[in-house]
C-alpha cells in the first residue's frame, strides 16, 4: 500500500486494511478472507473459496488509513477440474447469421439472480469473456440472457451443459 506521495505505508497489520469484493460486476461486499502484513507496505490476502467460486472477473478494492485506494482485478477461469468449456452461439433468428457484440449473462436460475458468467459474442457469434475464453461451467442447466440494440431475444434461453 502507498500514500498519496507514493511512499509505502507499513504498520497497518491485517486489521488496518479494508477489502471489498465484486464478482462479475455485482455490488461490492465485505471480504471474508485473511489479511496480514508482510513488511514495508506489503500485505497479503487469502480469499475464501466462495470469493473465487464464480467464473469471470473478481474485482478487489483495498483501502487503509493514509493509503491510496488500490483496485485489483483477477479472472477466475475454471473453478474445478470437471468444469466444461461450453460454446454458446448467438445467431439472427431470421438470417441464421452469427451476431457479434451481444451482451450475454449466464445464470443458474431462470430469474437471472445467480450470475456465473458474463461476456460478449465475437465475430462468429460465440460467447467469450474479456480475455477471449469460453465459459467454463459445471454440468447442469443454465439460463442465458442476451441483449443488443435492434435485436429481440427470447430470454432466458435454457441450456444443459454436460
Amino acid at each position: 500500500m502507498i500514500d498519496a506521495n507514493g511512499a509505502e505505508v507499513s504498520g497497518l497489520g491485517g486489521a488496518g486494511l479494508t477489502l471489498t469484493i465484486s464478482k462479475n460486476g455485482a455490488a461490492f461486499v465485505a471480504s471474508a478472507g485473511t489479511k496480514a502484513e508482510i513488511a514495508n507496505g506489503w500485505y497479503t490476502y487469502l480469499s475464501t473459496a466462495t470469493e473465487a467460486d464464480t467464473i469471470g472477473v473478481v474485482a478487489i478494492r483495498v483501502t487503509g488509513a493514509g493509503c491510496v485506494q488500490q483496485n485489483l482485478e483477477y479472472v477466475v477461469q475454471q473453478r474445478n477440474p470437471g468444469a466444461i468449456a461450453f460454446t454458446y452461439t448467438v445467431t439472427d433468428s431470421g438470417s441464421g447469421l452469427p451476431i457479434e457484440g451481444v451482451e450475454v449473462t449466464v445464470t443458474t436460475d431462470a430469474a437471472g439472480n445467480n450470475v456465473v458468467f458474463s461476456g460478449d459474442t465475437d465475430s462468429f457469434g460465440v460467447l467469450r469473456d474479456d480475455d477471449g475464453n469460453l465459459p467454463y461451467l459445471d454440468a447442469g442447466t443454465y439460463y442465458f440472457f442476451s441483449q443488443k440494440a435492434n435485436y429481440s431475444f427470447t430470454n432466458p434461453d435454457s441450456e444443459v451443459v454436460s
